[in-house]
Formats: C-alpha cells, sequence, structure tokens
C-alpha cells in the first residue's frame, strides 16, 4: 500500500495522473490519518491532509459533477471530520457532499461498482455493501456494528433507547 500511495503522489506531483488514479491517492491520503500506522502500514507523511484537500479542491469540491467523487469524499469526510478542520463544519459539508451525489446518481454505488479496483475499491464496496443492507425506515442504530452494540447493551443491562416524538 505504501509503495502503491508514492508512486501515486508521484504522479500527482508531476501532473500525470488519471482521475482513477486520484481517486486512489483521495483514500490513500485519508487512510493515513483515519487509521493507526499499525494499521495501516504507511509510513507517517506530513502532507497527507494538505494532499487530500488539494485532492478535494481539484475535483472541485462539495460542487463537483462527479458523482463517485461525491460519494467517496462525504463518507472519508463524515468519518472523521475532526481531522480536515473544523467539526461542523465538514459534518454539513459531508452531508452537502452526500445530497448532492444523490441526486446526481439517484441508484447510489453497488459493491459491484468498485470491484476489482485495489484497495480502495475494496474498502468503498464494504460500505456500499453496509448501505445496501441497510434496512429502509429504520435508524443508523438498528444497523451494523453500533446497532449489535446498542442491542447487547440493552439486553445485558436493560437500557432502553428514548422513543423519538
Amino acid at each position: 500500500m505504501e509503495a502503491e500511495y508514492r508512486r501515486l503522489k508521484s504522479a500527482w506531483q508531476s501532473g500525470l495522473y488519471s482521475r482513477e488514479e486520484a481517486l486512489h491517492l483521495l483514500y490513500f491520503a485519508w487512510y493515513h490519518w483515519a487509521d493507526p500506522q499499525f494499521v495501516t502500514g504507511l509510513e507517517y507523511d506530513p502532507d497527507a491532509n494538505e494532499l487530500w484537500l488539494e485532492i478535494f479542491h481539484s475535483f472541485g469540491g462539495e460542487q463537483s459533477k462527479d458523482a463517485e467523487f461525491l460519494y467517496v469524499a462525504s463518507l472519508m469526510a463524515g468519518l472523521f471530520p475532526e481531522c480536515l478542520g473544523d467539526v461542523s463544519e465538514w459534518t454539513a459539508r459531508a452531508e452537502r457532499m452526500e445530497a448532492r451525489y444523490s441526486r446526481l446518481r439517484p441508484e447510489g454505488f453497488s459493491q459491484e461498482h468498485f470491484d476489482g479496483r485495489g484497495d480502495y475499491g475494496e474498502y468503498f464496496a464494504n460500505h456500499a455493501r453496509a448501505r445496501q443492507a441497510r434496512p429502509i425506515g429504520r435508524d443508523l442504530h438498528s444497523s451494523g456494528l453500533r446497532g449489535w452494540v446498542i442491542n447487547v447493551a440493552q439486553r445485558l443491562f436493560g437500557l432502553t433507547r428514548p422513543v423519538s416524538s
């Protein structure tokens, strides 16, 4: 993963890169601070955050017309907004990007869309799979790992969730 990141970063800096390579580099730059080094195997790069922002802006930021870019950038920004700057600002940006990609591509992205696209594809295929599995009309607490933890806590400790009015 580190070698691929360095190759893509070099291509970016020389201006010789494709859209696909820019998406992969966006992911690798983000992955530098999304997970610790012992998980990612990526070496510390003090430029990773600035590189992510540079790529983000090169796609047009939240006004981009590239639905896939908006999808992956909204996920990255929404998962770790504190790494990009003001949490409320980046959380709001993530929500706007999600709304925009949903308008541009109402059917969303399937896991198959990301198949065969390396580490980038594998990561976002997992997110696409999780989104497809999320029950419609239910809140986020009912699905995924968070839902499982909440359900176990409710059973073990007799906790209940507040009822929405």
